[in-house]
């Protein structure tokens, strides 16, 4: 995802990156803005893009333009948003936006590997899956955003 991303419903306006719909597409149906898995990703060159095109890329997107309906700005430049992302406590449940070394108590991959994120098995959910009104992301750009928090999620 990392915060209550999307409070209000987003229409998806940014310029996410939908894999085809053809039968042979592993990830048709998904917003795909990394379709391999890298395991040692950089922020500047894989994660912000990654982020820009899904979730916040311009003015009409959850968490692009002035004042975000996200709470937390993607359009802005690589140190703002590693900034908003690394070490910020999020309200709900207590974890961080991104916990370096951990995602499993990062709230991005909370957001967005989960219908109902949250503490669900206590009845506390917060929010839906990001990006909300777009296609979910595919299972490579999870698993690149996951292996840049377990690898410290480093500003490179």
């Amino acid at each position: 995802m990392l915060i209550v991303l999307c409070l209000a419903s987003c229409g998806g306006g940014g310029s996410s990156s939908s894999a085809s719909t053809s039968p042979a597409d592993p990830y048709a149906g998904t917003t795909c803005p990394i379709s391999t898995t890298k395991m040692t990703p950089s922020f500047s060159a894989d994660i912000l893009p990654a982020l820009q095109l899904s979730c916040g890329s311009n003015t009409s997107s959850c968490h692009g333009g002035i004042n975000p309906a996200g709470r937390i700005l993607f359009s802005g430049s690589a140190n703002s948003v590693y900034t908003q992302l690394r070490a910020v406590t999020q309200s709900g449940p207590s974890w961080y936006r991104v916990n370096p070394g951990d995602p499993n108590t990062s709230w991005l991959i909370e957001k967005i590997s989960k219908d109902n994120p949250g503490l669900a098995a206590f009845g506390q959910t917060y929010g839906t899956r990001m990006p909300q009104g777009a296609p979910i992301l595919c299972q490579p750009t999870i698993d690149t955003l996951r292996a840049w928090i377990a690898n410290g999620a480093l500003n490179n």
